[in-house]
């Protein structure tokens, strides 16, 4: 999966960062996946600046920030960052979290604004990625009997 690629490559950066430094394996794995993204000679990004190219995506995610807990659209997905729309209001330099629940795994990234378009009443944002990102395991301990609690999540 695309977002597990992004998430191993933003670990192996976070250890370099740290000075934990990492083995041949690990510096042949992030140098398969920057050369996996990198630009092709006819892509009109890579005189814009930027390191890697995105992959376009659909999925659901929710973005939490300062007086910001809402579920946006992930439409594009790189090393570097994210696109997504239906956004709220982000400034460039603001931070936020990413939240991506995959099967019973929830990987949380660190994302900073860097542009912002209007999207209809909403916005399209172009985050990029910061520091190293979290993966959580979801594991039931027993048998989940449906309560208020579920019945109120799915009303909303």
């Amino acid at each position: 999966m695309l977002i597990e690629i992004v998430f191993q490559y933003r670990t192996l950066l976070g250890k370099c960062d740290l000075g934990v430094g990492l083995d041949w394996d690990e510096i042949e794995q992030l140098a398969a996946i920057e050369s996996a993204f990198a630009p092709t000679a006819d892509d009109l990004r890579m005189s814009s600046g930027r390191k890697f190219r995105r992959e376009k995506v659909e999925l659901s995610v929710l973005m939490r920030g300062d007086r910001i807990n809402d579920r946006v659209d992930l439409v594009e997905v790189g090393p570097g960052g994210f696109v997504v729309r239906r956004a709220p209001f982000v400034a460039r330099g603001e931070q936020v979290e990413i939240q991506i629940d995959a099967g019973d795994h929830s990987y949380r990234f660190r994302a900073q604004g860097v542009w912002m378009k209007d999207d209809g009443e909403d916005y399209r944002l172009g985050l990029a990625l910061i520091g190293m990102p979290v993966c959580l395991h979801k594991v039931a301990v027993s048998k989940h009997d449906a309560d208020v609690i579920d019945q109120i999540a799915a009303a909303a």
